[in-house]
């Protein structure tokens, strides 16, 4: 997200003697003085430095206002004119008991924070120091702006950083020398940025709820509201509204003299918050008197409730075992307060019963061998019915087998990691000497443990998880995989390449659905942790009890007529780049796997030189994706479903693709000039959204609208997201929605994090959606979990533009028999044209309005086709297998080949070699053989399944030629590779 970056100050300059001047003018008056009189006295006061001339009246009008806005001036219009004062600091400036720099931070302090005229200004100030700070040497203005821009994400108008490193130089902390700005010194860089800091409320309470936790009062909880919708609105980039809500904190955390400017520059709290730090004093003092171990620095950062527990402790080690428990992360004492001495290790307790599910699954994998014969396979399982505990399972038997064997679970996060250890020793006894793990700081090794859980970026840095088995001699190995779907890129797929012995994969959505093809990604899942062995859809869950009922509503809305004709102009663009596409490739595309846009990015990689088809296509369909993803009827439904969530108190979860369509529910009249396709702003910043407000009926009244929402105090929204500028407004967001009478909504980005703990919710909208099978199947089960209550059901609203590519989905996928438990209902959004978007309403579909269903799947009879003969069947791969130039019959191992028998298929072979020279041959599900010629795909035979074509062939007599060596490094010629 792009904050702003505090507005500048216009007419300020680094020139001590023109503020002395300034400050001198307004105390030396005999009675108040008004503005115009002011303007003309220092008019000729204040000359050009060069010829002495006087400067223009509207020039020293910005420089009086100036000097009002930076406190060294007191403005008062109060009375039919405006009153100029001096600050309350300048007799002691003009008398020499104040130096200059001191007496502008004070008038500073106590206009922009203690009278809260520009509490940004200190955050300002505090970025523009650390990167001078930071930086090797001297930095310029247009460098600092940069640094801050490219490394902060700040969005700054035309007039920049203005009036903050002049404000820096008067204070005294920053010196210029030929237009380079660097620091004065290191004493003074310490002092601002701790003033700048401790001066900072909206930072002050963000520093107060990371060490004392999220329901920690003060702050009250309208200040926790309007704080959190403060810190929203300035990242998503909105500017003019900050102050309803930073009014509420200010009043909560400072009394009302010093709000009134009575205090000087002292900033007095109010009573509650400095009883509360008295209270941490008072617990830290009656530590140290009670347990002599404990030193100041051990009980630094400690939360009051965690001085609370220690000093309640009955013993010094028992105090001790709360200290360490309360540091960041895991700590093995966490994890030995949940050993359980009555019962056995490597058990679970008496009273604990597996789901039928569970017992099916673990004893399905055990049944289950691949060809290495070793155990392995995928279980594909519904979130939330309990994959954790069927794989806790599975490594009680597994290691149960012999003493010697290890296990490692692999996470995509430090959440899931914590969750893991939390299961392994809680739910499965698991000795905590036998546990480890890797990440977040921490390197466990098989001489230390026997299950080791590590995230995925620890086991494949440096090749860890592989160094630290071969150092215990490369024992018996069970790899899970939780979420085993991201572990497929160039990076994550290395820890496959580790020794094992086992593997199970775990997973809601492991594989692609729906696709006409597997994905190299799928292919890759499969080839290393085994198939699907096991699979527990959403239905099926709802059936045995493991998940509560559910309802999903699908709302369908039109495009509104400047809309359908932008999106059949991008339309007829798309098709023309994609017969384009065809024309020159299309042979091509009908040997690479994966989807249209997956074969496109491989064909990039592979051509030399431009590709204008290809670029095109994805140009235009990015377009045409992002005008119906910002669809005005979009933003109304929206509206109206969020205003209903809050009249009913219903907890909702908002889901949606990208952090710029979230800001589009915070403050989407303040992004004007933001390109919502490149997040860039827009050379005509100025008139951009006016532009798509003209263009786009209806736009402008559902923005408003949803601003008018925003600000509403009925209404408590927090995010979720990875892109926060302060990661500590997650777990924020996460404690205030899980709590009733706090957060209502949640605006989230896509699924939301696999393994985060999503507090139950009772309603879901699928705002934006992509067409991914996965994703939906995620969203929903992000919504599913409804605690201590599973009677009351969950709705999940899903937003889809009728005849767009949103339909798509429903095309590829059967949702009714994925959800035939479920309760769906068709609805569509009906706006009145005299009343504009926001006045429309939902209703029920007719059956002609309903969204289309999969066509269902053309299977040709083989008895009618002859070898040669066009195929319309399903292509996706069952198994492949290749011919090479020679006419040998080989599967393909990474870069190496494993050489088959070709008996019985001496036809096909032949065929191959005429037809094309060879390549790849496929075994669909219906157990059809097919390849892929320059006209499409092909018929060839049938066969008696995927294991027909041809076992390991016997090289045993062939050991001295090494062209029917069986593992082979290089293709012979590029026909081979397909």
């Amino acid at each position: 997200m792009g904050r702003r970056f505090p507005p500048a100050i216009f007419g300020l300059k680094a020139d001590r003697q023109r503020y002395r001047t300034i400050v001198q003018t307004a105390f030396e008056q005999d009675s108040p003085v008004a503005r115009p009189a002011f303007v003309k006295q220092c008019q000729s006061q204040i000359v050009k430095p060069d010829t002495g001339e006087r400067y223009t009246e509207s020039y020293i009008k910005r420089i009086v206002g100036a000097y009002v806005q930076v406190g060294a001036l007191s403005r008062d219009t109060s009375g039919d004119e405006t009153i100029l004062h001096p600050s309350p600091f300048a007799d002691e400036l003009l008398d020499g008991n104040l130096p200059l720099s001191e007496c502008v931070w004070k008038c500073l302090k106590r206009r922009w924070v203690a009278m809260g005229k520009r509490p940004e200004g200190i955050e300002g100030l505090d970025r523009v120091l650390r990167t001078v700070a930071d930086a090797e040497g001297s930095l310029n203005k247009n460098e600092i702006q940069r640094r801050l821009s490219e490394n902060e994400g700040y969005e700054f108008n035309d007039a920049g950083l203005r009036g903050y490193p002049e404000l820096l130089q008067l204070m005294g902390v920053l010196e210029s020398t030929s237009d380079e700005l660097e620091t004065t010194s290191e004493d003074m860089v310490d002092r601002y940025k701790r003033r700048l800091r401790d001066t900072d409320i909206f930072r002050t309470l963000e520093s107060r709820l990371r060490r004392e936790g999220p329901m920690v009062e003060p702050p009250d909880r309208d200040a926790k509201r309007d704080l959190v919708k403060y810190y929203m609105y300035r990242e998503a980039g909105g500017w003019q509204k900050r102050n309803n809500w930073h009014e509420t904190f200010w009043q909560d955390y400072l009394k009302q003299e010093t709000r009134k400017g009575e205090t000087g520059s002292e900033l007095r709290r109010r009573d509650k918050y400095r009883e509360f730090r008295s209270r941490r004093k008072s617990l830290r003092d009656e530590v140290r008197a009670r347990f002599e171990s404990f030193e100041d620095d051990s009980l630094s950062g400690l939360s009051t409730s965690v001085l609370e527990r220690i000093v309640e402790a009955e013993t010094e080690t028992e105090a001790r075992r709360v200290r360490v428990a309360a540091g960041s992360g895991v700590s093995r004492a966490d994890l030995q307060l949940l050993e359980d001495n009555t019962r056995p290790d490597y058990a679970f307790s008496e009273s604990f019963e597996l789901y039928d599910w569970q017992s099916e699954a673990s004893t399905a994998w055990f049944a289950s061998e691949g060809e290495y014969q070793r155990k392995q396979g995928i279980a594909q399982v519904v979130t939330g019915a309990g994959k954790t505990v069927m794989a806790l399972d599975v490594l009680r038997k597994w290691l149960a087998g012999d003493s010697d064997r290890v296990a490692t679970v692999i996470v995509p996060t430090k959440v899931l990691m914590q969750q893991w250890l939390v299961e392994l020793v809680s739910t499965l006894n698991v000795p905590v000497n036998d546990v480890g793990w890797a990440g977040a700081g921490n390197k466990d090794d098989f001489d230390d443990c026997r299950v080791l859980v590590s995230i995925v970026n620890s086991a494949v840095q440096n090749d860890y998880l592989k160094t630290i088995l071969q150092e215990a001699g490369t024992p018996e190995h069970l790899l899970i995989a939780d979420e085993c779907h991201r572990y497929t890129g160039d990076k994550f797929s290395n820890v496959f390449d580790y020794p094992r012995s086992a593997s199970l994969g775990l997973s809601a959505t492991a594989v692609s659905r729906g696709e006409s093809e597997r994905t190299a990604d799928d292919e890759l899942l499969l080839n290393e942790l085994g198939d699907i062995y096991y699979e527990l859809t959403y239905d099926e869950g709802i059936q045995r009890d493991l998940i509560p009922e559910f309802s999903i509503k699908y709302i369908g809305f039109d495009l509104a007529p400047q809309e359908r004709n932008q999106y059949k102009r991008l339309s007829e663009k798309v098709s023309a780049a994609v017969k384009d596409i065809q024309q020159r490739y299309e042979h091509r595309l009908y040997e690479l796997p994966g989807g249209f846009s997956q074969k496109l990015q491989m064909l990039r990689k592979e051509v030399e030189g431009p590709t204008p088809a290809i670029t095109d296509y994805f140009e235009y369909t990015q377009d045409r994706r992002d005008l119906v993803d910002n669809a005005a009827a979009r933003q109304a439904i929206t509206l109206r479903l969020l205003r209903n969530a809050v009249e009913d108190d219903d907890k909702t979860i908002v889901f949606q693709e990208r952090i710029e369509q979230l800001e589009q529910l915070i403050a989407p009249l303040e992004q004007r000039g933001v390109n919502p396709r490149t997040g860039e702003l827009a050379e005509d910043a100025e008139n951009y959204r006016t532009q798509l407000y003209e263009e786009f009926e209806g736009l402008k009244d559902a923005d408003e609208e949803i601003e008018a929402l925003f600000a509403d105090p009925d209404y408590w929204p927090v995010m979720y997201h990875s892109g926060h500028s302060r990661d500590i407004w997650n777990d924020i967001a996460m404690e205030w929605f899980r709590q009733d009478g706090m957060a209502d909504v949640m605006l989230s980005v896509k699924a939301l994090v696999e393994g985060v703990d999503v507090p139950s919710a009772d309603v879901g909208i699928v705002r934006v959606s992509s067409s991914s099978i996965r994703q939906r199947i995620q969203t929903l089960g992000r919504i599913l979990r409804t605690g201590d209550n599973p009677d009351e059901q969950s709705t999940l609203y899903v937003l889809y533009a009728r005849d767009t590519i949103d339909e798509r989905i429903f095309k590829e996928y059967d949702w009714e028999t994925e959800l035939a438990s479920a309760h769906v209902e068709q609805k569509v959004w009906e706006s009145d044209p005299d009343e504009g978007y926001v006045s429309g309403r939902i209703r029920d579909a007719t059956p002609e309005e309903y969204p289309p269903r999969p066509e269902p799947e053309t299977v040709p009879d083989p008895d009618e086709l002859e070898m040669g003969d066009q195929y319309d069947g399903p292509r996706e791969p069952v198994r492949k297998v290749s011919v090479s130039s020679q006419g040998e019959l080989f599967e393909k191992r990474g870069n190496d080949r494993k050489y088959l028998d070709v008996s019985g298929f001496k036809q096909t072979i032949d065929f191959m070699l005429q037809e094309k020279g060879g390549g790849t041959l496929i075994v669909n599900r219906h157990n059809h053989l097919i390849t892929v010629l320059q006209n499409g795909p092909v018929f060839l035979r049938t066969v008696d399944g995927p294991d027909a074509l041809g076992q390991a062939k016997d090289n045993s007599g062939d050991d001295d030629n090494d062209e029917k060596n069986p593992l082979v490094d290089d293709p012979a010629n590029y026909d081979d590779l397909f």
